[in-house]
């Protein structure tokens, strides 16, 4: 009777199969944000893609489940249909696998990035047994792609309680010593849940190889791996890889010597890279193993942290003085020269710190920071910019902060964002998923002020940024997520502007038992028309009182509207500044809206004494 494959792997080598995701994305998986739905809605594709890979001389075949776990499902709103997903998958496989190919099934990483702080260790452990469970009927268990250790030990977890054999790989932990440490960590956390292999995958072949040749040298379990295709390149909006079944061939031939028990394809690779390799590769005798190679956990260097320069914004956090922060718009209308202008005399007037929003209602202005930087240059006041998660990638949040820093600002303001649909280039721009919410960017922001990315990479001189966030309304779930934000590392807050002193107080009273620096906002309005469009809810978080709109009603004139508007405004902004250290001042619209927003200042300023 034939040896099962598992039984197999560090006796001979072992061919696996290529990316399943590859060759269902190029067929019908086109439509869909998840291959993994095609279980249930092309099985017939799914099918085909196995039997490929079987035809090109695979010995293990790969259930299409890598991320059919319920948070990845969720993010495409079929978290319900998880356990049919998967086991429809194994069922898939199995139709194709029959008694001469292994079925295994594939278990990836949550993918949570900077919202894994959102989740207990149960509640991790409990999201993979549930895929796990459901993929009982393999013939093992494949977890593949983990980088992340709390990750990794919830997924051993719930994987060895199905009492199936696991293999275990682990992704692109990163470069250097840090890398290194990460890489020693999940080996470590692998060989104590007693898993059948280890290995990598999803690395380009030179990094893979490197991987390969410490992992033969410092575990004594089978060692599998799975590479790219190389890296990708994007062709006319196509995503492309390079790699040829040629070259795969000779990198499969090194990975087995060195001592590797197994080799199969990870992102861009197909039926022909396997179909290279298998003829001449499976069953072949696997090379001799170095001896053990010495750790280097114990000589990891801690990464330096930030400086002990003053930060001039967190200076004014922490004073008892009356601040008055005054928002300037990166308009795009405007030169960069005039609004530095206008913000001069805002300055003038007793403005302490200038605060510049990014993209507000998904409109398109000047970058925040560039326009930050330039106001902190000319007026000689401390800036800082508004920062969206929603509208960048981890890779652009990442240098975005850094770049920040190093233009000279010291702050930054964190906010979810608006979404592009409400904006004028709704047709054309997405949001973008990777940062979900203010709380995770706030923790990139803590963990960069730490001297890392979110990988454990260095960062050299890194950027000490004071973060602030914002609040809506005084009501429970506001206040809940403003906690959250708190907890993520958020320095001070800014409200969303309040129209009359009961909102303030109310907002008041529920924030300063947090113990934050609190910054109410107030947003002249210059006219009925103004006032209307707010009242209607056309930018998400601000909403006009009817009784207000109905104010303007009194005024047919415009530059009567406009007093009325600038007289309310100043008449609240002073009653605030009785009761409050900090004032946040929208700067309102118009042509005259730099003088507007100064005069408001001049006269909280004569009226706190500053």
């Amino acid at each position: 009777m034939k040896r099962p494959i598992i039984q197999e792997l560090g006796s001979t080598f072992v061919v696996g199969s290529g990316a399943i995701g590859t060759l269902l994305r190029e067929s019908a998986g086109a439509a869909y944000r998840s291959v993994e739905l095609l279980n249930l809605a092309a099985p017939q594709a799914v099918r085909a893609a196995h039997s490929a890979y079987r035809e090109a001389g695979a010995q293990v075949l790969v259930a299409n489940t890598f991320a059919a776990n319920p948070v990845c499902l969720a993010d495409a709103d079929a978290a319900a249909d998880c356990v049919e997903i998967n086991r429809r998958g194994v069922e898939l496989v199995r139709e194709v696998a029959g008694g001469d190919c292994a079925a295994w099934a594939s278990v990836g990483p949550l993918s949570l990035g900077l919202r894994l702080d959102d989740f207990t260790r149960d509640q991790l452990v409990e999201a993979y047994a549930v895929q796990c469970r459901a993929l009982a009927g393999a013939d093992a268990l494949y977890l593949e792609t983990f980088t992340d250790p709390r990750e990794a030990e919830a997924a051993l977890v719930a994987a060895r309680a199905t009492g199936l054999p696991v293999i275990f790989q682990m992704g692109n932990t990163g470069r250097g010593a840090v890398g290194r440490h990460r890489m020693e960590l999940l080996l470590r956390l692998a060989e104590k849940a007693g898993v059948c292999a280890v290995g990598t995958n999803c690395r380009h072949p030179n990094e893979l190889v490197e991987s390969v040749r410490y992992l033969v040298g410092n575990t004594a379990l089978p060692v599998t791996a799975a590479p790219n295709a190389g890296h990708p390149s994007i062709d006319r909006g196509r995503v492309q890889y390079h790699f040829t079944p040629a070259e795969f061939l000779s990198l499969a031939v090194a990975v087995r010597d060195l001592g590797a028990a197994m080799i199969s394809g990870c992102c861009g690779t197909t039926p022909a890279h396997i179909r290279a390799i298998a003829p001449s590769l499976r069953g072949s005798p696997l090379g001799v193993r170095p001896d053990r190679v010495s750790s280097v956990a114990d000589g990891l260097e801690v990464k330096a942290g930030p400086g002990t320069a003053e930060n001039p914004i967190r200076k004014l956090m922490q004073s008892d003085a009356f601040v008055i922060s005054v928002e300037i718009r990166a308009d795009r209308t405007s030169s960069l020269v005039d609004i530095c202008e206008g913000a001069l005399e805002v300055a003038a007037a007793g403005a302490d710190m200038f605060d510049v929003p990014d993209k507000p209602g998904a409109s398109v202005g000047r970058d925040a920071a560039v326009v930050a930087a330039r106001l902190q240059d000319v007026t000689g006041k401390p800036a800082i910019a508004h920062r969206a998660a929603v509208h960048t990638n981890m890779l652009e949040a990442h240098t975005s902060l850094i770049g920040s820093w190093d233009l000279g600002l010291r702050g930054v303001l964190v906010l979810t964002g608006d979404p592009p649909s409400i904006g004028p280039l709704g047709a054309v721009a997405s949001r973008v998923p990777d940062l979900k919410s203010s709380v995770e960017l706030l923790r990139l922001v803590r963990t960069i002020r730490q001297g890392t990315t979110i990988t454990g990479e260095p960062i050299r001189n890194p950027p000490d940024l004071c973060a602030g966030c914002t609040v809506g309304r005084p009501v429970p779930a506001h206040l809940d997520w403003l906690r959250k934000k708190l907890e993520a590392g958020a320095e001070f807050v800014y409200s969303q502007p309040v129209f009359d002193l009961e909102t303030f107080e109310r907002l008041r009273d529920r924030v300063a038992p947090l113990g934050i620096r609190f910054f109410p906002g107030v947003m002249p309005l210059v006219s009925r028309r103004n006032a209307e469009f707010l009242a209607g809810g056309n930018i998400p978080g601000i909403k006009v009182p009817e009784s207000l709109v109905q104010a303007f009603g009194g005024y047919a004139e415009p530059e009567d509207q406009r007093r009325f508007g600038l007289a309310q405004a100043t008449e609240l902004a002073l009653a605030i500044a009785e009761q409050s250290r900090s004032l946040y001042l929208i700067m309102p619209f118009g042509k005259r809206c730099y003088q507007d927003a100064a005069a408001v200042v001049k006269a909280v300023s004569l009226k706190t004494g500053k």
